[in-house]
């Protein structure tokens, strides 16, 4: 006899958790993928933010921006102020020295508000920066990519993103060698 009254039960408890599951598994879905999408919009940003990049480096130079879209290419976002800026800077020169005959390239974006040209010089000379730095005067450059904190570097593989790196970042660990060495050879 108690088996026949704990079959409707069970029957209402099934039947509840069944109905929980299809009003609220939809809206789980739905947070992952609003989610996903505000990544997309911002990776979507950067990549046309580098399609868009129309600079001069220090040396005088203007940017390739044909470069910009070939191979792999870091844009590393620093100041002079910045000391988990400054510590990437031996990985960034060693890994340049790596893979620079390579479809490879490293643009250093400085963001320094007082002093930039003695800064930029003097960090240059101190780390013996190897690859290209453009002076982001009134922070335009980096206002127009949303960045916030520094350091930032967005790693770019034909123009795509391929990984944003925010904070100190080893880029001569091997995992990361072995990351590059894949996609630009």
């Amino acid at each position: 006899m108690e088996n026949k009254n704990s079959i409707p039960v069970y029957l209402v408890l099934v039947l509840l958790f069944l109905g929980i599951g299809v009003v609220f598994i939809p809206k789980v879905g739905d947070l992952t993928a609003a989610k996903s999408d505000v990544s997309k919009k911002v990776l979507t940003h950067y990549e046309t933010e580098l399609a868009k990049l129309n600079v001069e480096t220090t040396d005088g130079k203007k940017l390739d921006k044909s470069k910009l879209t070939k191979g792999l290419v870091i844009v590393n976002f620093w100041a002079s102020w910045c000391t988990p800026c400054l510590e990437e800077f031996p990985s960034l020169v060693s890994l340049n020295n790596k893979f620079k005959d390579k479809n490879f390239m490293i643009v250093a974006i400085n963001s320094d508000e007082d002093q930039i040209d003695l800064n930029i010089k003097k960090t240059v000379k101190k780390y013996n920066i190897n690859f290209p730095v453009v002076k982001d005067i009134n922070t335009e450059i980096t206002d127009a990519f949303n960045i916030s904190a520094i350091p930032v570097s967005i790693i770019y593989y034909k123009g795509k993103v391929i990984e944003v790196s925010k904070g100190k970042k080893d880029f001569y660990s091997e995992e990361f060698i072995d990351k590059v060495s894949k996609l630009i050879n």
